[in-house]
């Protein structure tokens, strides 16, 4: 009965496993501190990640015309946060990836631009005006990985080839009205540079 039982176990750890399927870390997350996820399918041009409730310091939406000068002003304001400007006088470890969220309208889009939280600092990060904490529940996303500098034209061009690897697939019918931009390096960096477009769903297995 106990070697039945055994066999049993082993058999469901093996099914669980072969849901998660091999896939890149980016390079910089071997440096810096990057969210957890699992790669839970991989396409010739996308993949698809289940991220593990990570959390993230977020500005309030900025509005703007274009994705590079909304993330400037973002990113200053996280600077500023982490280097110390908050209700605890606190300095926060830079994490990778600065992601930002595009909502895109008519006239001016919105903006939010967020840093990964390292693990030390999750459970009760400090405030600051303009800033807020998300937590995410587990989230989907459909993930594109592109290299060099981000420009309004590239992530134009970068959304519309995610849009087309998944047309026809499940994760089509329930694209977001947003995507995130994620970038992974420091602006100092000149080559070898990952970029990514994340569409992200609150998806039910």
């Amino acid at each position: 009965m106990a070697a039945t039982c055994t066999f049993q176990y082993l058999l469901f750890s093996l099914l669980v496993s072969l849901l998660v399927v091999e896939g890149k870390v980016p390079e910089p997350c071997t440096r810096y501190e990057c969210p957890t996820y699992d790669v839970v399918q991989v396409e010739k041009d996308y993949e698809i990640r289940r991220y593990n409730s990570p959390v993230w310091i977020s500005t309030d939406p900025i509005q703007d015309t274009s994705v590079v000068p909304a993330t400037v002003t973002g990113v200053k304001r996280l600077f500023s946060y982490i280097n110390g400007n908050n209700n605890e006088s606190k300095e926060i470890k830079m994490a990778a990836p600065v992601a930002t969220e595009v909502s895109v309208s008519g006239g001016k889009s919105s903006f939010v631009v967020s840093f990964y939280l390292p693990k030390v600092n999750q459970a009760n990060p400090p405030s600051a005006n303009g800033v807020n904490v998300q937590r995410w529940k587990t989230k989907y996303a459909a993930v594109r990985e592109f290299g060099g500098f981000v420009t309004e034209s590239v992530v134009a061009n970068q959304v519309a080839a995610l849009n087309a690897s998944i047309a026809g697939t499940k994760w089509s019918s329930k694209v977001p009205k947003s995507y995130t931009v994620a970038q992974y390096n420091s602006p100092f960096e000149l080559i070898n540079r990952v970029n990514e477009i994340w569409f992200l769903y609150d998806y039910e297995d």
